[in-house]
């Protein structure tokens, strides 16, 4: 029987010597509750409730796993605790019927390209031009190139780095403080790659500008064209490039024109498409890892890791990325030019 607000009320009339149709009739409340009251009354001498032992009812009901499943059909980023606290139950509760009840996992949110509706249409379309292009010349011929800073102070992750400490040593000189110098030493690094090989890395640092100068002469014409002499043997090979001022300027374009004809040109690759560059979505990331965690004394100490990290990549993980452009040029043209990585 649910507890009934009227209890002190049907005690005193009952006391007072009314029958249960006359307490009903004066309290307006169903006969029902009021025998019930007073059954207890004769059964007790009193109408207080009786504590049910036993486990208590749980609030894992219909009712409420309806609530949380519209809740989150609305907002599927709601935070569980919010919910919990709006909802006036455990999170635990909540928890378990996100997971248990609604089969639902929670996903950190996939990083991307922004894209605007331009950025999308262009994409399409010269995807599209790329997959024609590579039905005539090989993927594996394409040297993809990029540049990349690295410090020589990663940033830590804090989710990771933690100290075991007593409470009263939380607040002590023992509680060590992950910190990062404003503006760490850093070094900018250029290096392309093929199916076959990779270029050296060449770096270029802080206080140079890459103007197109720097970049035709460091790195075209001092580091990649006698790369390319000897790699390719006077075979075919097809430079990528993003298209950075430096990259784009009419003296830069008469260089690539002499000395890198076959080049992927505006016409061609798409801007804002990292997701497209192994060397974005793949080698940058993976020479990282090597690297990760590691606090370097000084800028040379760094190009050394590097060197080795670099060395250690090899022909069969270059052979594997490269190829897999193909993939994602159609799943970029799947995707209407937006994000397309959730399709691989």
């Amino acid at each position: 029987m649910k507890s009934s607000p009227h209890r002190p009320s049907i005690e005193l009339l009952f006391k007072r010597g009314l029958g249960s149709a006359e307490i009903a009739r004066r309290l307006q409340i169903s006969s029902s509750t009021v025998r019930n009251v007073v059954a207890a009354i004769k059964k007790r001498g009193d109408a207080s409730e009786v504590k049910k032992s036993g486990r208590p009812r749980s609030v894992n009901t219909r009712n409420t796993r309806a609530i949380i499943k519209k809740r989150i059909i609305r907002n599927d980023g709601l935070s569980l605790n919010r919910m919990a606290s709006q909802l006036g139950i455990a999170r635990s509760t909540v928890q378990s019927i996100v997971k248990n009840d609604l089969k639902l996992k929670s996903y950190k949110l996939r990083r991307g390209q922004y894209l605007s509706d331009k950025s999308k249409a262009m994409r399409l379309e010269k995807c599209r031009k790329l997959l024609q292009h590579f039905q005539v010349r090989r993927v594996s011929d394409v040297i993809w190139t990029d540049e990349k800073i690295f410090t020589i102070e990663p940033l830590p992750n804090r989710q990771n780095q933690r100290q075991l400490l007593s409470k009263d040593d939380s607040m002590s000189p023992k509680r060590r403080l992950a910190h990062n110098r404003l503006f760490p030493k850093s070094v900018m690094v250029w290096a392309g790659i093929t199916a076959t090989g990779k270029t050296p890395l060449v770096f270029i640092e802080r206080n140079v500008k890459i103007n197109s100068e720097v970049y035709q002469k460091i790195v075209l014409m001092d580091n990649l064209l006698p790369w390319v002499t000897q790699h390719f043997a006077g075979g075919p090979f097809i430079l990528q490039q993003d298209w950075a001022p430096s990259h784009g300027s009419r003296s830069t374009l008469a260089v690539l024109v002499a000395h890198f004809p076959g080049f992927l040109d505006k016409n061609l690759w798409p801007a804002s498409s990292p997701d497209l560059n192994p060397m974005d979505f793949s080698v940058w990331g993976m020479l990282e890892g090597k690297i990760a965690g590691k606090v370097f004394a000084t800028v040379d100490d760094l190009k050394a890791a590097l060197e080795v990290a670099w060395a250690s990549i090899d022909d069969g993980y270059l052979r594997r990325t490269v190829n897999s452009v193909k993939k994602r040029l159609r799943a970029c043209v799947k995707a209407r030019g937006s994000n397309f990585e959730i399709l691989l």
